[in-house]
């Protein structure tokens, strides 16, 4: 919940500041007076007022409410045909889903103009709630048919794997695309995947589990031996930790 405290020349004054620091009524808000301060004499030796003022968790005042606001007040502000047609918070995210005739126009190549909007939407929302919370935006359920898409790659991949017994490399994707051939494959006991090379050329190997320890032996001895590994936080970034995944 979002709190403050703040002093003043008063209770009441304090409070006044609070609220306009937090954008809210009074209604709102619950208040804690933390000191009612003292006037001193002729001016000199009181003390301020300090007050906790914290803002009420309801359905109407909740992150789900607020970012759907924000999210409404853009789309409006840009004068795109475009509506909040489903929000559903569940395991620390927020999901939001916008219809209407301008979904491609939002989408951009690849997705980049969604994603765009959608790290602004989530700094808005990590600037007004403490709590983790994280938001997908999604425009007429795009990103729900690209997972699709990308596991039925994955389990393409892992198939052709199997079949051909050689490792499949899967190329030019995205961190976010990797984590879910990664996690798709997890738990799959007849293949394993890796990621290799850097930068615009990291690609995803999908390999029969029978090549695990050669492959990944290949993978280490064509690092140059003046670097050092790449420590597990950066390699967390586009590979899923699993049974079947390796660092």
């Amino acid at each position: 919940m979002r709190s403050v405290e703040v002093i003043g020349k008063s209770v009441e004054d304090a409070i006044q500041q609070a609220l306009q620091q937090l954008g809210v009524s009074r209604e709102q808000v619950e208040v804690e007076i933390l000191s009612q301060g003292t006037p001193g004499i002729f001016g000199v030796g009181g003390e301020p007022a300090r007050v906790r003022v914290t803002v009420k968790e309801t359905t109407e005042n909740s992150p789900t409410a607020f970012l759907k606001g924000f999210v409404a007040d853009i789309i409006q502000a840009a004068g795109w045909d475009l509506t909040v047609d489903e929000v559903r918070e569940q395991e620390g995210e927020i999901y939001l889903n916008l219809e209407g005739s301008d979904a491609g126009l939002i989408i951009g190549k690849g997705g980049t103009r969604l994603n765009a909007l959608q790290l602004i939407v989530q700094a808005a929302l990590a600037r007004r709630w403490q709590q983790p919370l994280r938001v997908t935006l999604d425009v007429s359920r795009y990103r729900e048919r690209q997972q699709a898409k990308l596991v039925q790659l994955a389990l393409n991949a892992a198939d052709k794997a199997r079949s051909q017994k050689r490792p499949v490399r899967l190329r030019n994707l995205s961190p976010a695309e990797r984590r879910v051939i990664h996690m798709t494959l997890q738990s799959d006991p007849t293949v394993f995947t890796f990621s290799e090379g850097e930068g615009a050329d990291r690609v995803v190997v999908v390999a029969p589990v029978e090549l695990r320890q050669r492959l990944l032996r290949q993978t280490r001895s064509q690092r140059p031996s003046a670097r050092s590994p790449r420590p597990p936080s950066q390699e967390s970034t586009d590979t899923a930790q699993g049974a079947n995944s390796s660092p």
